[in-house]
């Protein structure tokens, strides 16, 4: 998870790993749901969500929930959402434009638990500097 401010520069990014997770949607929503969390804990508003998960996203926005192990975790999410965000967006991006999500995940399975990142970390420094072009 990374979060950027209005004109895209680093913020703070957290990784964290759970196991096992066998299904990549359950993934991308438990994620939601951990940055959902996490941006309410730091007392953030008015936040874009983006995610390159395109069912997670449909899921979300659903009127016609259906009963499974992603819907509970959906609601969830939606829960929190309403809850704490009044101002913002839960959105889909295409997995390209997600690189540093990517990168940030490729290195949270070399780290113990999660790590928080007050500064741009290496594996994504130069990421985050071509975006700001």
């Amino acid at each position: 998870m990374c979060i950027q401010d209005d004109q895209g520069w680093f913020v703070l990014a957290k990784t964290e790993w759970l196991s096992p997770i066998t299904d990549v949607d359950i993934g991308e929503t438990l994620g939601l749901l951990s940055a959902l969390n996490w941006v309410h804990d730091l007392q953030l508003e008015n936040v874009d969500f983006e995610l390159d998960s395109r069912n997670v996203v449909t899921s979300f926005h659903s009127k016609h929930p259906n009963a499974s192990e992603l819907e509970d975790i959906i609601k969830d999410c939606v829960r929190v959402y309403n809850t704490y965000f009044r101002n913002s967006r839960i959105e889909f991006i295409r997995r390209q434009t997600n690189e540093v999500a990517h990168a940030l995940a490729r290195v949270a399975t070399s780290l113990a638990s999660f790590h928080l990142f007050i500064d741009v970390p290496i594996c994504i420094g130069n990421i985050v500097n071509n975006e700001m072009l």
